[in-house]
């Protein structure tokens, strides 16, 4: 198991966060039919609301003999003659999968059963065939195959030579020492963790005009963002009459997709893929916008959104990006690990052990700045790239929503773009913040977005 799996699977054992488990490969067609159909709940006029909700904060879905679970909704009937609406829900292991390779595997399910290279919808004798050859090419020769593709850092340049692995793991502790984050929001103790997912969609239209004005300051949507949630914190701050630090950067986190810079390999597409950087801007305003106002603060909002895009390219673009992403995913599992002692002893009643650090501080590090991040803001880009409406003409997509089992206190925003349509996606935990001070800023947020962008959304899911 690789760094980055077990980064997801040892939390995950507690109360499902993230989800992990193990995979048996099935024994004939009619193996894999059965197991799959036990993964697969049809039903009707169930709301999307309640569906995420039970998915979020109800019973563990996924679990050893459940890898991942289909619920597939009917809707009330539409008005329109010939058609109907239906809500499909895929659930996945963390572990195995990320956002890239979920919605690969939406497209082709949409594909297999509306696909017109057979000129009509497969039929089930269709799909129990494909079942078949699946299963023959896979595992029919009777001598084992490896269907799961290697870890991700299997599969990264390799760094050969005990220089150049101590170099990197230089640059990867100097690098961290830069990333300087003095800004939180601030969270409640004890409350029971209860996930809210809230999705804010804008039309055709609009979404054409925002990304024009990004366009013409030569950035994109994901660089507005983290200028737009960086000033809407400070705002938010300053409109409460909480004292702020200035002298700290907001730091925010945000994944970067690997596979780019991954080995070629015919191994499946179904494994995560995911890097961590951090993007840090200004928490102060400048003298001549000390009101807040968001319309003295067009340039500069403008100037720190490409402040992100210059620091999310030299992540990008970094030499070391392959070591950094490496020696991330080492000190995200040691992390876990440690966690995950504690988890053990809580669930068998031992004592608690004592958490000692990998290595000695040194003077400097005893007197190191803060390193917190705000928030995780995550991009998945354009999604009308992946998604090939065209080779099923008789399903059309028209809204997307996710979520995520995260741990008590968690928030994450997500923004990109789907059939079309600029998107934002907020998760967070309602118990876990104090004073409304997420929603708060969340308003000011849209009202920046709306201001700025000129993004007035057309819907809230």
């Amino acid at each position: 198991m690789g760094d980055t799996e077990l980064s997801y699977y040892l939390p995950s054992r507690a109360d499902g966060v993230n989800d992990m488990f193990s995979y048996t490969a099935p024994t004939s067609p009619a193996d894999a039919i059965r197991k799959a159909s036990a993964l697969l709940k049809l039903q009707k006029d169930v709301s999307r609301d309640e569906i995420m909700d039970r998915y979020l904060n109800g019973r563990r879905l996924l679990g050893d003999n459940r890898l991942s679970y289909l619920i597939f909704t009917e809707n009330s009937p539409t008005t329109e003659k010939d058609h109907a609406e239906f809500s499909l829900f895929i659930c996945t292991a963390h572990f195995s999968s990320d956002g890239t390779t979920t919605h690969r595997l939406i497209n082709e399910f949409f594909t297999t059963i509306a696909g017109t290279e057979r000129g009509s919808a497969c039929t089930a004798t269709e799909l129990e065939e494909l079942v078949r050859r699946e299963w023959q090419a896979r595992w029919g020769s009777g001598s084992p195959t490896v269907v799961l593709p290697p870890p991700v850092e299997e599969r990264l340049p390799p760094v050969r030579g005990a220089f150049k692995k101590a170099a990197g793991r230089v640059d990867f502790l100097n690098s961290s020492r830069k990333h300087i984050g003095g800004h939180v929001l601030p969270r409640t103790e004890g409350a029971n963790r209860k996930m809210t997912v809230q999705t804010i969609t804008f039309d055709e239209s609009t979404s054409r005009t925002i990304l024009r004005k990004c366009k013409s300051q030569g950035v994109s949507v994901s660089n507005a963002m983290f200028a737009l949630c960086a000033l809407a914190w400070t705002r938010t701050q300053l409109e409460r009459g909480v004292e702020l630090r200035t002298d700290l950067p907001i730091m925010m986190y945000t994944a970067i997709n690997l596979r780019p810079y991954l080995l070629p390999s015919d191994s499946s597409y179904w494994f995560s893929a995911l890097g961590f950087f951090n993007v840090m801007l200004p928490s102060f305003l400048p003298s001549t916008s000390l009101s807040g106002d968001w319309k003295a603060l067009r340039s500069t909002f403008w100037h720190r959104a490409r402040s992100a895009k210059a620091q999310s390219a030299r992540a990008a673009k970094h030499p070391m990006l392959a070591t950094r992403a490496r020696e991330m995913a080492r000190q995200r599992s040691e992390t876990a690990k440690a966690f995950a002692v504690e988890d053990d002893a809580k669930e068998f009643g031992l004592p608690m052990p004592p958490r000692t650090p990998s290595s000695s501080p040194t003077l400097a590090e005893k007197f190191t700045p803060p390193s917190a991040a705000l928030l995780g803001l995550s991009h998945f880009g354009d999604l009308d790239g992946i998604y090939t409406e065209k080779d099923y003409p008789s399903v059309q997509l028209h809204s997307m929503t996710g979520g995520t089992r995260i741990r008590p206190g968690g928030l994450l925003l997500f923004a990109g773009t789907f059939t079309r349509k600029v998107m934002l996606v907020l998760q967070y935990d309602v118990n876990g913040f104090k004073d409304g001070m997420v929603e708060a800023w969340w308003k000011d947020l849209l009202g920046g977005f709306e201001e700025l962008l000129g993004g007035k959304p057309a819907a809230r899911l």
